[in-house]
């Protein structure tokens, strides 16, 4: 079981870093990440490609560059190997996060859980657009448990970040109807004093009916600079241990990830367009 995450808020990427990060990944991605107008975004999808390099080079002991990384008709990275191992990737707010696994599937999301920033609308009118997707149940879990807003945002961005999981796990990405996932939560609140909890004691019932208690829900919380939290959680067999994401700086990554000759050559111009994408 293989779980990390960067925090590419905190990346400030020098010539040097992105001009060798760029020699590690494919020219489709890079041309990819090219189409990006914002730095950010090009910044967080590079982050993500080096990641899952790194993971597979972790988990199947061999260079990272020996991968041939292929996409689902749904764009979920994937490789062709002998060796059974399913890996998930995902990324928002500030966190860019992956997991593998050799036993079973594995889908994985992460999402804000409590932010400084004013919310642009209402818990009340957010989730009221979304009413469709929830259950009864997960509706009065958000806005009924507590009268405090930032929880109530807190607890919608669980529910979400829980069913975004199951459908990953699945291989749908989208198109799945959310409102069949009624997610049990047992343990309400994280442990602030443990910075590495993880619960797994929340269920699923899907159609009114429990699943098979051999899937398992991890979730974990990450605490940012400036009293910032952000979720991370997995859908997974129960086959696998029940452990913390582990924390990896860039310097990390790029030590891990080995380049590709086919980029040799262009390099510096993926710098220059990096450069030249707009600020958010």
């Amino acid at each position: 079981m293989y779980r990390y995450y960067i925090n590419c808020n905190n990346w400030k990427p020098t010539r040097d870093e992105w001009l060798y990060a760029t020699r590690c990944i494919t020219k489709t991605e890079l041309e990819r990440i090219d189409k990006f107008v914002f730095q950010r975004d090009a910044k967080f999808a590079l982050a993500g490609q080096l990641l899952i390099r790194y993971l597979l080079s972790r988990a199947l002991k061999r260079t990272s560059s020996s991968f041939e990384v292929k996409r689902t008709e749904r764009g979920r990275p994937f490789i062709e190997s002998t060796t059974k191992f399913d890996f998930n990737l995902s990324h928002h707010n500030q966190l860019v996060c992956i997991a593998g696994t050799f036993d079973g599937l594995i889908g994985c999301d992460t999402m804000e859980y409590q932010v400084n920033s004013k919310p642009r609308e209402s818990i009340e009118s957010l989730t009221n657009l979304l009413r469709r997707e929830f259950t009864k149940d997960e509706y009065n879990f958000i806005l009924n448990r507590t009268e405090d807003e930032k929880k109530r945002f807190a607890h919608f961005h669980r529910l979400w970040c829980l069913k975004e999981s199951y459908v990953k796990w699945l291989g749908y990405g989208i198109g799945f109807t959310l409102s069949r996932l009624n997610f049990c939560i047992k343990t309400e609140d994280f442990n602030r004093d443990d910075s590495k909890q993880v619960l797994s004691d929340t269920k699923l019932e899907i159609d009114n009916k429990l699943i098979d208690e051999k899937l398992r829900f991890d979730e974990q919380i990450i605490y940012l600079p400036d009293n910032e939290q952000q979720i991370i959680t997995l859908c997974l067999s129960d086959k696998n241990n029940c452990e913390p994401f582990i924390e990896l700086t860039i310097s990390e990554i790029l030590e891990g990830c080995t380049p590709l000759d086919e980029n040799k050559q262009d390099e510096e111009i993926w710098w220059i367009h990096f450069q030249g994408k707009q600020l958010k």
